[in-house]
């Protein structure tokens, strides 16, 4: 391939960079010169970033070698740009583990994860916002991708740049104090369920358990083993349903069952799913008091994904950790209660943002 040379000013705040040149660049012999750049160029402009604000550059577009990012990473170190698109298989590089012989779709599933989510890499120690997006040549063969692309993800590090703008530093994200200590004291813990009675809304989330195939017990659909209880977006507790005493599992359950029966409640997918496991243990939850995201979701955006993952992309500037709640084991309970905290503390943010989409729709609330 011959030559293709970089777009823009490398002093710009916001980076672009793409794996290879695009075939339609080859002409011209500079970045996003053809079809595809115009397409990128055009999205961009309407998230309401100009591309006169970014500088565009490609990996190393001599060599198929994934791991072959030297010189971008120089360059990163030395012009240190707060903000750095990383398209399709560039994500791949800084986010996700690299086996020599993962497969194409395996890369596809990976990206899907983290597109559109602020994160940082280890590599650099500067403050900066690094979002993986899909490119143009995705963009182009799916409207919907396009729009969430251009007025999600792109709209998202619009305003990052515009918060840099104004105060010279990048925006840090949102601190939650997460209580997810698998041994903590009752007492503290019924000190929080005092707190909880009295708030507006709980955000509740449970994490289940369930039998592998090669056990007596599958296909048992599982049960509950921890919950999560949010009152803000920024303070949420995990616990486990049940405690080394019996006592005291006998004093959780009714100070939990005595809120949770009066609570107006936050859920993700609550009332199809943890309104059944919860009332088969014998809580008291009724689905009139639930505020279910996921449903609220399908009446305010019908045509976009509905799972907290993409709610998460589209409401907030959470990071993507939907993989902390996998591959656990007894040895690693926090880790669960970590996930399930957070989960809760997510999900009242989404509701929160939610609730301004209705007000400025009132007529969705029926």
């Amino acid at each position: 391939m011959p030559l293709i040379h970089t777009r823009g000013d490398p002093n710009s705040r916001i980076w672009l960079i793409i794996d290879h040149p695009f075939p339609s660049d080859v002409p011209k012999g500079y970045l996003m010169s053809g079809g595809m750049g115009y397409v990128l160029e055009k999205m961009l402009s309407e998230a309401g970033l100009s591309i006169f604000d970014i500088y565009v550059c490609a990996r190393r577009p001599d060599s198929d070698d994934p791991l072959l990012y030297a010189s971008i990473d120089s360059a990163i170190l030395n012009y240190m740009p707060p903000f750095i698109f990383l398209v399709n298989e560039v994500g791949s590089h800084y986010f996700m583990e690299m086996r020599p012989r993962s497969t194409k779709e395996n890369y596809k599933t990976q990206l899907n994860k983290y597109v559109g989510s602020l994160m940082s890499s280890d590599r650099f120690s500067y403050p900066h916002y690094m979002m993986p997006i899909y490119g143009p040549d995705k963009c182009s063969q799916d409207w919907t991708e396009r729009n969430i692309t251009t007025y999600i993800d792109m709209q998202k590090m619009r305003d990052e740049f515009l918060y840099w703008k104004a105060t010279g530093k990048i925006q840090p994200l949102r601190e939650r104090r997460l209580i997810c200590d698998d041994r903590i004291d009752l007492n503290e813990l019924l000190s929080h369920f005092e707190k909880f009675s009295r708030a507006k809304y709980l955000s509740n989330d449970i994490e289940t358990v369930y039998p592998k195939k090669e056990s007596k017990l599958f296909p048992h659909p599982g049960f509950a083993i921890v919950i999560g209880l949010a009152d803000s977006a920024n303070f949420g507790v995990s616990f486990k349903l049940y405690r080394d005493s019996i006592e005291e599992t006998k004093i959780l359950w009714r100070a939990y069952d005595d809120i949770i029966s009066q609570a107006r409640i936050i859920g993700q997918n609550f009332i199809n799913f943890d309104t059944y496991y919860q009332r088969a243990v014998g809580f008291d939850i009724m689905p009139k008091q639930v505020q279910d995201t996921l449903i609220r979701h399908h009446i305010l955006w019908p045509e976009l994904p509905h799972k907290l993952q993409f709610l998460t992309r589209q409401y907030t500037r959470q990071p993507f950790y939907k993989d902390e709640g996998k591959h656990w084991n007894i040895k690693h309970m926090k880790d669960l209660m970590h996930y399930n905290a957070l989960d809760v503390t997510v999900t009242y943010e989404v509701f929160e943002a939610q609730e301004k989409e209705f007000n400025d729709r009132p007529h969705l609330r029926g």
